[in-house]
């Protein structure tokens, strides 16, 4: 999920076109003969960008849904064959590049399975949550260390249609988000409480360099086996920017009780970086409420009003 919201009458998230399960079998035989033969294909979901399938029980498929994730995927497809090993979680390790064809006409990607559920469907405990907090904390850590140079060296292109530095950008979004969702009736918003909540990300200073990020962690990139965090997926939204676009997950994810086990590990933050990272948890947390509802996804809608709540409990009324 790129975190920008359009005016546009479809939702940005919306697909431009169709897969189905039939095309994909057609597919993955004419292209991965070692697929063959093909007993199971089960259809896991789709995000913003992304349509799953789980082939043969092991084997992830991700198809793009709109042109846009086309691109993305292709920067995820380099990155996830450059991208250091992580000592402590498990990251999609390529196996399949397909190729357009008359059925579909974009390239797509396969993976073995990193077993478990997304954290939103995990069904976690606070404390569940708080348990994984040191993991995540070494995994930003490492991922982090890796410098605007460092990353570009690994062929990252600074995403400039996703600019998520800029404090600007992200009130405008935030903005855009509440509106359609206070226009619908999804939600009732302390609008005072808005409305200081956008005076102080004004204020904000973002001083620390740019460096590596996922771009795009949430409750829904998060696996969870077995109560424990072993995996992150979805990078096709990786990026040079920073930090704070990651750290918005500690935020939204995590209770406040264990955010300083967070800094333990993960080290030092600027304020200004920390304080964003809470604005970008509320602008991300608004923006899969909306795409919640539009999907009919009521856990993905539980989830972020609830990390509305633990982020700011004054916002909702």
């Amino acid at each position: 999920m790129t975190k920008t919201l359009t005016d546009h009458h479809a939702e940005e998230w919306h697909a431009d076109i169709e897969i189905t399960e039939d095309i994909v079998k057609k597919i993955l035989q004419e292209q991965f003969a070692q697929l063959n033969p093909i007993i199971d294909i089960q259809y896991i979901g789709e995000g913003w960008d992304n349509k799953v399938f789980l082939i043969n029980k092991k084997t992830i498929f991700r198809f793009p849904r709109r042109k846009l994730a086309v691109e993305l995927q292709g920067q995820e497809n380099i990155i996830l064959k450059n991208i250091p090993d992580f000592s402590n979680i498990r990251i999609p390790q390529l196996q399949f590049i397909g190729q357009p064809t008359p059925l579909y006409p974009y390239p797509f990607q396969g993976y073995e399975m990193i077993p478990g559920l997304p954290g939103y469907q995990a069904n976690l405990s606070m404390e569940d949550r708080s348990a994984s907090i040191a993991t995540v904390a070494l995994f930003l850590k490492q991922l982090h260390n890796i410098n605007s140079t460092q990353a570009r060296a690994l062929g990252v292109i600074p995403q400039s249609t996703d600019n998520l530095s800029n404090v600007e950008h992200a009130i405008s979004g935030l903005e855009k988000c509440v509106a359609k969702i206070s226009t619908r009736g999804l939600c009732n918003i302390n609008r005072d409480c808005l409305k200081q909540e956008i005076a102080a990300a004004k204020e904000l200073v973002l001083l620390e360099e740019p460096c590596l990020v996922h771009g795009d962690l949430d409750g829904r990139q998060l696996i969870f086996n077995d109560k424990k965090l072993t995996g992150i997926i979805d990078w096709g939204d990786i990026d040079i920017t920073n930090r704070a676009a990651d750290l918005d997950v500690i935020w939204s994810f995590y209770p406040s009780s264990c955010h300083a086990t967070f800094f333990e590990i993960y080290g030092r933050v600027e304020p200004d970086t920390w304080k964003y990272a809470r604005f970008l948890a509320l602008y991300t947390t608004f923006s899969l409420m909306l795409y919640g509802k539009d999907v009919q996804d009521g856990n993905l809608v539980t989830e972020a009003t609830h990390s509305i709540i633990r982020i700011n409990p004054n916002l909702l009324i």
